[in-house]
């Protein structure tokens, strides 16, 4: 078996559902960041929440129409914007967030779009994936 660094899990789902983005294996552990980009539908009634091992890191309810939300150097959440991230600041840039998780094996990160679909969504979670 061997150490992983970097996207551990992605998924680009875009109809309401729950999606499992990344599953720690078993006999492994991870340390890791998430980094998505969701946009909402011209409709203003697309629900996105994020959830870590069964708790909710991060939810927003009837995302602006055609707005977007997306993680950053400085929080989970950013937004809703009219535009893509530009990069000016870092409220503005689009970046793993900062807090981190510590997993175990079977340990699931998570998204669930509810209400209309998404035009955009991307999520991925990144960091260390270690043999314990």
């Amino acid at each position: 078996m061997s150490n992983k660094i970097g996207v551990l899990g992605q998924a680009s789902t875009l109809t309401a559902a729950t999606t499992a983005v990344y599953t720690v294996p078993s006999a492994k552990a991870a340390k890791c960041k998430i980094f998505y980009i969701v946009q909402g539908n011209s409709d203003a009634s697309t629900d996105f929440k994020i959830t870590v091992n069964g708790i909710v890191v991060a939810d927003h309810t009837n995302i602006t129409a055609s707005n977007y939300l997306f993680s950053s150097p400085n929080a989970m959440k950013e937004g809703p914007l009219a535009a893509l991230p530009t990069g000016v600041d870092g409220d503005t840039t689009g970046a793993p967030a900062p807090s981190e998780y510590y997993l175990s094996a079977a340990d699931i990160v998570s998204y669930t779009l509810a209400g209309s679909n998404a035009l955009v969504c991307s999520v991925q979670v990144v960091g260390t994936e270690i043999d314990v």
